[in-house]
């Protein structure tokens, strides 16, 4: 969730502001991290286009009966070994046999068939069954992800917008709703924050301190206040000193990429965190080195 926040959170906390914002606001919001190359993690059951209404009761036991179908079509397959098996046993017979024995044999053999064709006529049911409702259950899981998170960021008082707690109201979901899922999480002991969100939290702290709004006083602001980080900031103050080229290319495509009032710290930390992540050729590299503030 930590890593994704510059794209979503910013979005997040403009539906929790808005009481008229529906599912959809909140599935677009993850839309913009559809093809980031982490793990999508809770954020998968957002990508979906098409939803279907349920409850978290509903999707268990869809779930549970799709494991029930996959249980039943693996019992089935191991029959139809087991009976090809003997079938092909009996096929060396129709030549060895003595002729008063070959009729039965036969018979045998078109039973045998006849127990095999409906063994697969009833897994090729099985599979289709269990493929709509593996189809039906992520629909309905779109649902109440979607629809949980909503309640969620409708709700007002301690639940707060932030990577952790809304991490903690989904990953209890689908089989339970976000206030139990929660309850749950919430006495967990934090782990330390992923770089994503630090650096998103040192820029937006800087933004509310910036003087002028050009390219130059940005990039001028950014390059003066960036030492006096806190040095117990550890490698999120290393790693925005030592990548300021990619601070300083991002600065300018933000400036020039449309956004809303209050979202620029959000977007201007997405495009930076894509800039360190992107390949860079060796002469990208000599001019990083040299940006590099020591």
């Amino acid at each position: 969730m930590e890593e994704c926040w510059p794209e979503i959170g910013w979005h997040l906390l403009q539906i929790r502001k808005n009481p008229t914002t529906t599912i959809d606001d909140v599935r677009k919001a993850f839309q913009r991290v559809k093809e980031k190359p982490h793990n999508p993690g809770l954020a998968q059951a957002f990508y979906r286009e098409t939803f279907e209404t349920a409850t978290p009761i509903e999707v268990h036991r869809n779930r549970v009966r799709g494991g029930e179908l996959q249980g039943e079509i693996l019992r089935l397959q191991t029959k139809v070994t087991e009976i090809e098996r003997s079938k092909n046993e009996l096929n060396p017979l129709l030549k060895t046999a003595a002729p008063e024995y070959r009729t039965t044999v036969q018979e045998e053999i078109r039973r045998r068939q006849e127990t095999l064709d409906q063994l697969q006529s009833e897994i090729n049911r099985l599979t289709i069954e269990g493929r709509d409702l593996d189809k039906k259950s992520l629909d309905q899981e779109t649902y109440v992800y979607s629809s949980e998170l909503l309640d969620y960021l409708r709700s007002r008082g301690r639940y707060a917008v932030n990577p952790q707690s809304v991490a903690n109201a989904l990953a209890g979901l689908p089989r339970m709703a976000w206030r139990q899922s929660h309850l749950r999480c919430s006495p967990m002991p934090l782990n330390e924050p992923r770089l994503h969100y630090q650096v998103l939290e040192v820029i937006s702290k800087m933004w509310k301190r910036r003087r002028g709004a050009s390219k130059e006083a940005l990039t001028e602001f950014f390059k003066i206040q960036l030492p006096k980080l806190p040095k117990k900031l550890g490698y999120t103050r290393d790693f925005l000193l030592g990548n300021f080229r990619d601070l300083r290319l991002a600065i300018e495509e933000s400036l020039g990429t449309k956004h809303e009032d209050g979202e620029a710290p959000y977007l201007l930390t997405s495009i930076f965190m894509r800039n360190t992540r992107n390949q860079k050729s060796p002469l990208e590299a000599m001019l990083a080195e040299q940006e590099k503030i020591l």
